[in-house]
This record gives structure tokens, sequence and C-alpha cells, in this order.
């Protein structure tokens, strides 16, 4: 990854790794998106964008984000030097169509007849061929880490949302109640508002956001009910696995990321 603080940008720099060093650098400040729009001129909801999307987000934007995120001014000029470099560069042309070949004379009718049998016996040849070889299987293209917001919210009765009095925690399985089964991950307690970083996705226990026993939760609006687990990495570096209702409907739904 580009060293966001060398003022010298790296021949193989792209939009794509400018936004992972941005998202990261966030991160790594534990600046969350509700901190940040207090901080600056700019809404959740852009700055999400920002974070996850694939063009190259405003200076102005980048610059008020890195501030909130307690960049002091010396930092931000290479990310100034970046971007405007970035911004004004002209993508590369796409490759061109090599010119057509010469046209061939016409064959005569002798040529054309031996021609045809020769298509002919390939053909017979092809067919008698082993016709139960594997075919190759395609890559799926792979997609970069993703930075998705926690919300740590109980849906009660029919409308309601609350934060939930205990902090939400990664784990090495994929199940529930990780505190009582030795699979909880110390140190990785987060609360609504808290950036992640996500990189793939996997199934495995069913949890919910509302209490089982009260009818009215199910119907809740802002109830969630999922076996999605994401794989995701905390700002000191520790990863683990959360369930998607955890976090914000709009990054649910594995966010494209790979299976884990």
């Amino acid at each position: 990854m580009t060293n966001p603080q060398s003022p010298d940008r790296r021949p193989d720099d792209s939009v794509t790794r400018f936004l992972e060093d941005f998202a990261a650098t966030v991160q790594r400040h534990n600046l969350s998106l509700r901190a940040a729009e207090q901080r600056v001129p700019w809404s959740k909801s852009t700055i999400s964008r920002a974070l996850n999307g694939t063009t190259l987000p405003k200076l102005n934007l980048v610059l008020d984000v890195l501030k909130a995120a307690g960049l002091p001014p010396e930092e931000l000029e290479p990310w100034k030097t970046r971007h405007t470099e970035l911004a004004t560069t002209k993508p590369p042309e796409p490759p061109q169509a090599p010119p057509a070949p010469p046209r061939r004379p016409a064959l005569t009718t002798a040529a054309a007849a031996l021609t045809a049998a020769t298509l002919a016996t390939v053909t017979t040849l092809l067919l008698t061929q082993d016709s139960t070889a594997t075919p190759q299987q395609t890559t799926q293209p792979t997609t970069r880490p993703m930075a998705l917001e926690v919300q740590n919210k109980v849906a009660l009765g029919a409308t309601d949302l609350r934060e939930d009095t205990t902090p939400v925690y990664l784990s090495t399985k994929t199940v529930g109640s990780c505190a009582r089964n030795n699979c909880k991950l110390e140190g990785t307690e987060v609360t609504s508002g808290a950036l992640l970083v996500a990189t793939c996705h996997t199934t495995g226990a069913e949890l919910v956001n509302y209490n089982l026993d009260a009818p009215d939760s199910k119907s809740n609006p802002n109830a969630a009910r999922s076996t999605l687990w994401y794989r995701v990495r905390t700002p000191n570096g520790i990863s683990g696995y959360l369930s998607e209702v955890y976090v914000l409907p709009r990054d649910r739904g594995g966010l494209g990321l790979p299976p884990c």
C-alpha cells in the first residue's frame, strides 16, 4: 500500500490505492462517521460514499476528513499532491484494434474442394475426442476492502431502536454468545458509529437484533435477522467475525465482497 505520508507519489499510484489509503488512515485514527459529520461540513452519507466509492472524491472533502481525524497540516501536503496528480492524469488510451488482414485471392475450384475435405476431416477428429474434459473455471474478480459502520442497536416494540448497553465485539467463530463460549476476541469491543474494514463475508449462526419474546419487535422496520457474517479488521489490526445485524442497513448484504 502507498505510504500516504510520502510526498512522492508511486509510479503505480491509482484512484483505488488512494481510496484504500484514505479509508485506512481514517480507520487508524479511530474517526467514526458520526464524529466526522460533527466536525466537517459534509454529511455522513457523502463521507461514506467517498470512503467506499470507486471515483476520486473532492479534494476539500478529503482534507476536511483528514483534518478531523487529527492529521497536522504538514501531513496533508502529500495528500494534496497525490490528489492533484491523480485528478490531472489522463486515463490510458484503449488499445487499438489491429488492422484487418489483406483479403486472400479467391480459391480455385480444386483448391476449394481440397480445403473443404480438410475441414471435414478436422471436424470429425474433434467430434471423436473425449467430450468429458472439465472446462476451465473462470475466476471471479476480487473487490477491495470496504469500510462499514457499526450499528449496535436493539429493535424494541413496533418502531423503537435503541443503543445496546453492551458493546458488540469480534469473534473467532461465526456464532453468538462468544463471551460465554470462549470465542470472543478481547480488546475488540465497539459501539455504534465505529468504522471497521471488511474484507470478505461468510455464513454462520443466525443472529437477530431484537427480542425474540416480544411479538411487536419482529415487525419493527429496524429488526434484522441474518446468517451473514463479515470478516472485519479493527483499527489496532485485530481481525475477526461480526454479524451483519450489527452494522448499518446500507452496509448489509455482502457489500460485493468475496466469500471468505
